[in-house]
């Protein structure tokens, strides 16, 4: 059971490892987006034709597309995350017990720090912990039986 609970464990994991690479990701991405439109604003009042200003326009186009590209991965990877955050979810939801659902939702889902699922649920760390355990080893069971 050891081993299914630690399959459970990383199962549940690669949501909240993914949605916060995501996080990340759009940090990035508005970096980028701010360089790019700075570039295009300084490209557009320049209005000169100079070699500088060409090789100025060629390295704004590239930052662009650069821009483009992460946008489409960050969005297909959005996505994609959605769509697992949904099974993660329906597996959660068939968890029997209330406070099994309140740890996996608020640690899996809602990406919450120990300390504070056990001020939400109003129990101490040590429990939290041991109804975490109880709580893989039900999500074991459901993973082992397809419920996703």
């Amino acid at each position: 059971m050891r081993d299914e609970c630690y399959q459970a464990k990383l199962w549940l994991n690669r949501n909240y490892y993914s949605s916060r690479q995501l996080d990340a990701d759009r940090r990035m991405l508005a970096v980028i987006e701010n360089v790019v439109n700075s570039a295009v604003a300084r490209y557009e009042s320049d209005g000169t034709s100079s070699g500088d200003a060409d090789a100025a326009r060629h390295r704004h186009e590239d930052k662009l597309l650069e821009y483009s590209e992460q946008l489409e991965r960050v969005e297909r990877e959005s996505r994609e995350l959605a769509e697992e955050m949904l099974k993660t979810r329906r597996a959660i939801d068939k968890l029997e017990d209330e406070d099994h659902r309140a740890v996996a939702i608020e640690r899996y889902i809602n990406r919450q720090k120990w300390n504070d699922i056990a001020d939400v649920i109003h129990i101490s760390r040590a429990q939290l912990f041991r109804v975490h355990e109880k709580m893989l080893e039900q999500m074991a069971k459901i993973l082992k039986e397809g419920g996703t």
